[in-house]
């Protein structure tokens, strides 16, 4: 999501520096598909021509965010509207690889959103004062990335482009 990276970058970088790549033009602002994900050790040529052929028939879309909410525990969130296109991804996903549920099987309902941290000091109001005159905001998805996230070594290994066989 270029579109927040301004928002979603320095608030990362004021709360959790470790987890950015060490590509400033890395965008740190998305919507996760499904993670936790396999280990480096896991990644191979057979799962990323995987991956490749699994987005390469997903359709592009359009999604708006289109407000500022709050999981219990505080995290906060824009959520994408439609959100059905990122859930059957989601779940189309846990499905080819099932040992990989999403966040780690934690939680009963899978819900998509746009994690933007919070410094401390800072509260919601004080995002939503900075991002609600934005919203909503249109984006597109087009390709999906797959990221490494560790502290000091947070990196993309690699995109993939949707819709390069779909008719």
């Amino acid at each position: 999501m270029p579109e927040l990276e301004s928002v979603v970058r320095p608030r990362l970088e004021r709360r959790s520096p470790e987890y950015l790549g060490a590509d400033p033009d890395e965008t740190a602002a998305h919507i996760t598909l499904l993670g936790p994900f396999a280990g480096l050790d896991d990644i191979d040529d057979g799962l990323l021509s995987e991956l490749e052929s699994f987005f390469a028939d997903v359709l592009p879309f359009t999604f708006q965010l289109t407000g500022i909410s709050e999981f219990p525990g505080g995290t906060t969130y824009l959520a994408p509207e439609p959100a059905a296109p990122f859930r059957h991804l989601t779940h189309e996903l846990h499905r080819r690889f099932p040992e990989y549920p999403p966040y780690r099987g934690e939680f009963d309902e899978v819900i998509p959103h746009l994690s933007v941290p919070m410094p401390p000091g800072e509260d919601i109001d004080q995002l939503r004062f900075q991002l609600e005159p934005r919203l909503p905001l249109t984006a597109h998805a087009r390709e999906a990335s797959l990221f490494w996230w560790a502290p000091d070594a947070s990196r993309t290994l690699a995109t993939f482009t949707f819709g390069t066989t779909a008719a």
